[in-house]
């Protein structure tokens, strides 16, 4: 399932998958695979991320229960 959040925040701010990779140091084909759906990031990846769009790693990845 595609994570419509994290893919809203980038979109938000008109960066690349490449940009917010650089910025949190991970490969862009992490962040995409990540945005959709297709891989789980590590708990230091998902913080480094959430930090990054200023939101909560809850609100970050688990929109099932905000929604």
């Amino acid at each position: 399932m595609k994570n419509k959040r994290l893919i809203q925040k980038r979109r938000e701010l008109k960066l690349t998958q490449k940009q917010v990779a650089l910025a949190i140091e991970i490969s862009q084909s992490m962040l995409s695979l990540a945005e959709s759906g297709d891989r789980t990031l590590d708990d230091a990846n998902k913080i480094k991320l959430a930090k990054f769009y200023r939101v909560t790693v809850e609100w970050l990845f688990f929109e099932e229960f905000y929604d």
